[in-house]
Formats: structure tokens, sequence, C-alpha cells
């Protein structure tokens, strides 16, 4: 009767003596059953062979003749040689046989994230320490990417209720501040703040300059109570002021708490509006939006009250957890790009991989043979509807739809039913979406296959000067973090007087001192983190440290 397996456990000594050889998972197949084992390193005896061979890492199966477990080379040999085992093979991998989003596979960096040079500034610090006070309609503080940073907050409109957002816009906000870096998701400009919250707005986006001054009150009673360093972002506004409410943002000036507010989402591409309020008072840093190539959003209000832009045109960012939608189209092999865009309303969710085929304008002529089986793309214009693009590649034979803008600034706010036709209502749509001019140019280059998707998510893309301004907020908290000695009205200051100059030389009325850059502010209140930035123009009149001063 062949013999049971011997193992006697060795010392951990011995055990790590060994360990610093490379090592592989196995899966050994044995003539007979395998005791099970206690500790995580045994030693097998083998009949024929000398010496003992430690195993790492023991996982015994009861039924069945084997084990697993860690081992280098050349035990895997030495084992090999034993008459009680059958053999042993590395272990191999194993998935689930479900067609996911690239977005769901790792982390994902906002292109605002590197256009205001975030993550250069990561070498000296994260934001650790600093107060940011989201004054909006609340965080989803149950949120992955936010919890573990929520610190507290008030319901202004609904003292009673938590803060919890029930809108989605102060959690897409929060998400561009200070979205954890972690393995999921998407990350902010600083993640490492202490997130705060105030709920001025109601469901709708709907509040009043009451309940903004409510919210400035409550934050300058928790600096007196908690200390530090406070920044509050204001991503909301109109285009009327107050005077109640600009003596407020004073009063928050005065006690040395750091102001950030949106200009306002009112102008055009033909006719520019003034900065609405708070961000037109003289004691808050006013965010004016670009896009991706850095060009003023079309929709960004513009004037002399303008210190800075920051990205603020399709940025992704944290939603309500599963109120959001993802939609994508990622290329693959050398080169591998994700396009984030908008699925028209109407469009199926799901995902779909096959090669792409340029179909021009969507006109009856300008979809070849070879779009059958394939993923049409589409330009917009030409006066032809997207539901009219979208029925004609599916006549062609095509299995899904990536339309591009005609530029790179306007919403993608798109529809397929937008005729109000029944036809369209209850027509069966494929995957269809949107994207910006530059990456349908872009895809319009290549080769090869492709994924298209649009799937509920707890992320999605947001425009508006809305999404610029938590930018800055995070820029000044990574700002602060750097030096902490500075006053809010330097970190301030710095933000003009490093900003990437835009548009016309010197500040302007449509970008303010430039876009935001993280390092060059933190080299110039940490040259000792940083080294030492250039000299950097000093603020036009009317910016920085020449407007109302700040302690």
């Amino acid at each position: 009767m062949r013999r049971r397996l011997s193992f006697a456990l060795f010392s951990l000594l011995f055990a790590v003596s060994l360990s610093a050889a490379e090592v592989q998972r196995y899966l050994v197949a044995t003539t007979g059953r395998v005791a099970a084992s206690s500790g995580g390193t045994v030693a097998l005896r083998m009949r024929d062979a000398e010496p003992v061979v430690v195993t790492r890492n023991v996982a015994t199966f009861r039924e069945l003749g084997g084990f697993a477990a860690d081992l280098t080379v050349a035990e895997a040999a030495a084992l090999r040689k034993s008459a009680d085992v059958r053999y042993l093979e590395p272990v191999v991998e194993r998935y689930a046989y479900q067609v996911t989003s690239r977005r769901f596979d790792a982390q994902v960096v906002p292109y605002g994230i590197d256009a205001v040079r975030a993550r250069d500034a990561w070498v000296g610090t994260k934001g650790n320490a600093i107060n940011v006070v989201v004054v909006d309609t609340g965080i989803d503080i149950t949120h992955g990417d936010l919890s573990r940073l929520y610190a507290g907050g008030i319901n202004i409109i609904d003292p009673k209720l938590p803060v919890n957002d029930d809108n989605g816009h102060g959690t897409h906000v929060a998400g561009t501040i200070a979205a954890a870096d972690n393995t999921f998701g998407v990350v902010g400009v600083a993640p490492n703040v202490k997130l705060w919250a105030a709920k001025v707005l109601d469901a709708n986006g709907q509040g009043s300059s009451a309940s903004v001054v409510s919210a400035v009150d409550w934050a300058i009673a928790r600096k007196r109570e908690h200390g530090g360093r406070w920044i509050l972002n204001f991503s909301l506004g109109s285009n009327r002021s107050s005077t109640f409410e600009r003596e407020a943002f004073q009063r928050l000036a005065d006690n040395g708490i750091l102001a950030v507010a949106a200009t306002g989402n009112d102008s055009s591409a033909t006719l520019a509006r003034p900065v609405g309020f708070p961000a037109g008072y003289p004691t808050v840093v006013a965010v004016g939006a670009v896009d991706a190539t850095n060009r003023i959003a079309s929709f960004s209000n513009q004037g002399p009250e303008v210190d800075v832009v920051a990205p603020g045109v399709s940025v992704l960012s944290t939603l309500r957890r599963g109120t959001g939608t993802i939609a994508y189209v990622a290329t693959e092999g050398t080169g591998a790009a994700t396009y984030h865009g908008q699925a028209p309303s109407g469009a199926k969710r799901g995902f779909v991989n096959s090669e792409v085929v340029f179909c021009g304008f969507g006109r009856p002529g300008d979809f070849p043979a070879s779009v059958a089986g394939k993923i049409a793309l589409i330009q917009r214009g030409a006066d032809i509807t997207f539901a009219l693009k979208t029925r004609r590649a599916l006549e062609a034979g095509a299995i899904a739809v990536a339309l591009f803008n005609n530029d790179d600034t306007s919403n993608l706010n798109w529809t397929l039913s937008g005729s109000g036709e029944l036809a369209d209502i209850d027509f069966d749509w494929p995957v269809v979406v949107g994207l910006k001019r530059v990456d349908g140019e872009a895809l319009k280059n290549y080769r090869g296959v492709i994924e298209i998707g649009h799937a509920a998510d707890d992320y999605g893309t947001l425009s508006g000067t809305s999404m610029a301004t938590p930018h800055v907020a995070g820029v000044a908290a990574l700002v602060w973090a750097a030096q902490p000695a500075a006053t809010a009205q330097q970190v301030a200051d710095a933000l003009t007087a490093t900003a990437r100059d835009l548009g016309a030389q010197g500040a302007d009325p449509t970008y303010g001192a430039g876009l935001v850059d993280a390092l060059e502010a933190a080299r110039l209140l940490a040259p000792s983190v940083f080294g030492s930035p250039a000299t950097p123009e000093p603020p036009a009149p009317g910016k920085g440290r020449n407007r109302a001063v700040r302690p």
C-alpha cells in the first residue's frame, strides 16, 4: 500500500532563507491525498530525493490529490523527480466572460487634472490638511471616491436632513476637487483634502443669496472651531449682486478664507455676457472655462473680474451612485486611447467591438459597403439630424454609431428623438456615442478595432464654469498645503501670477491671467520643495494682489 506523503513544519527562519529566490505559484498533483497543513510554510519530504523542498503559501485540497504552493524554479524541478508527485504546472489566469467597459479596468485621470499640472505638484503634497467646502447641492457621501474624505457639513435648505446630494451637481464638483487617488473611478486635483459640504441648492439646483450667506456664516464658525486653512468652492451664481452677500464674502476674506467661484454660463459664441455673482465680488477668485485645447468655452462669461480659467468642457468626474452614464470610444494596440463623450438620449446601452469606418456627414452616398457589420463614424453637419444619420448607418449594415461634433466646446446633449415623432421615440436605436471634433478627427485616421460603450455608472461628464471652478479650488489646496504659512491672499496671488497666459498677451477679460498652473504656483510659494520658478509677470491691474486685500 502506497504510504501517505509526509509533511513536517520547518522553522520560519529556514523558510525566509530561501525566499529571496523568485517564486511562482504552482498546482502540484500527487499520487495520494495530502494531509492538511498548518501555517503558511511547510516542507514535503520526498521518498526519492533530498534535500527537503520548502513550499510556501500552501493550499491543500481535501478531496483531490494535490496542493497549490509558491515554488522557486529549482524547487519545482526537484518535486518533479518525486514518485509522490504525478506532475506540477504553473497556475494560469481565469476571468469572468463578461463584456465590460475599459473605463472600469482602472482609475482614469480626467484631462483637466494634467491640464492644470496637478500631478506635477503632488511631489510636495496632495492637499493634505486643507479644508475645502463644496457650497452646492450637497455631496453623495457614500460614493467610493469621496466617502473617506468627507469631514462634515450642513444642509441649509433643510437643516433636519443630511447633506446628501439630490441633484448630482455638487458630487461632480467634489470629485474634481478631491476624488481619491485609488485603483478605480477618477482622481481629483487634490485627493487628500478634508472635504466639507454646505447644501445651499435644492434638487433642481435652485437656491438664494440667503442660503449662500448662511453657508459663509457656517464656514467662518467652522474655521474658528477647528482652525486650519479653508477654501470655499461656489460653482453657482446669477447676474444679480447682493450687498449683504458682498459683505459676507468680505468677511470671509477678513477671516483668511479663500473663496473661488464660477463666472457663469450665459455667454454664446457671438455674445459675451458679464461675470455673475458671487464671482464678481472683489474678494473672490473668479473662474472661467476652457476646453481641452485651452480655448475659451462659448458659454463662459467674461469681463475684467475674470481671474483665471480652467477646464470646463466635458469634464469627467463623480456623480451620485448609479445615476450617471459613461459613454466612450476606445482604440486598441500601440497608442491606445479612450475618448470620453456622451450618448444621445434614446441610445441603447451596451458595448460593441468592431472596426470603425468613416461615413462622412451621413448623406446617402457617404456609406461604403465596408461599413456592414462595423461601427460607423459620422460627422455632425449637412443639416442632417442625428436620428437620420443613425438610421442611414443601420440601413447600410452598421452595428453601432460614433457621432462627432463640429467643434470642441459646445455640449454634447444630443437626442435621437428630437423630432417628437413616434417612429423615433419607439425606434430600437443601437449604441451611439457623441464625441468632440478633435476626437472624431483622430478616429477618422484610425485603422483597426475599437470599442464603443454606453453604460450606467457612478461617473459622468458635465460642462460649465461650474466644472472649471473646482479645478482652481483644488489647485489652491495643493498650493496652500505646499506652503502652510501662506495667507489666503498670497495663495490667490500665486494662482494669477503663475497662470499660463492665453489669448491676448497679458491679463484680458476673456481668459483673465490665463490657465491656472498648480506646479508653478506651488513653486512660487514653496521654492524649497519645488525649486525656484521663473520670475513671473506682475498681475495686471484688477488682478490678484491689486484687488481687495485678503488677510
